[in-house]
């Protein structure tokens, strides 16, 4: 399971930012191609004790950008992306996609909803 390893990245980080202190939410932004309810369990499971426990994840969903050797460039619809593979809309080559989960904000629970 490829979300499995890209939300255990991110609980890495979430942590380390939120120094011990508890986190209320995690919010992200991710491609098309990523699945999110896998993403959302693979953070449930992942969180489920610690800093980050009770913490909701936040999922902004965006297209899938690629640079193609054939000279394509630019944003690529769902329909051609599947985990974390895309294939080229101009000559069909097949890219793995980069690990594109981005930490947006951390929002802590106990300080007024401080992001970090």
């Amino acid at each position: 399971m490829h979300e499995l390893s890209l939300v255990t990245e991110l609980v890495a980080e979430c942590a380390r930012r939120a120094g011990g202190r508890q986190v209320a939410a995690v919010q992200v932004r991710c491609p098309d191609g990523v699945d999110a309810d896998e993403l959302a369990e693979a953070f449930a499971h992942l969180t489920a004790e610690g800093a980050l426990a009770g913490a909701v994840l936040e999922i902004e969903t965006v297209r899938q950008v690629l640079t193609c050797g054939c000279g394509f460039s630019g944003e690529v619809d769902p329909e051609q992306c599947a985990g974390h593979m895309v294939v080229c809309p101009a000559c069909g080559r097949v890219h793995e996609a980069p690990d594109a989960l981005e930490l947006i904000a951390v929002r802590l629970a106990d300080d007024d909803g401080i992001v970090l």
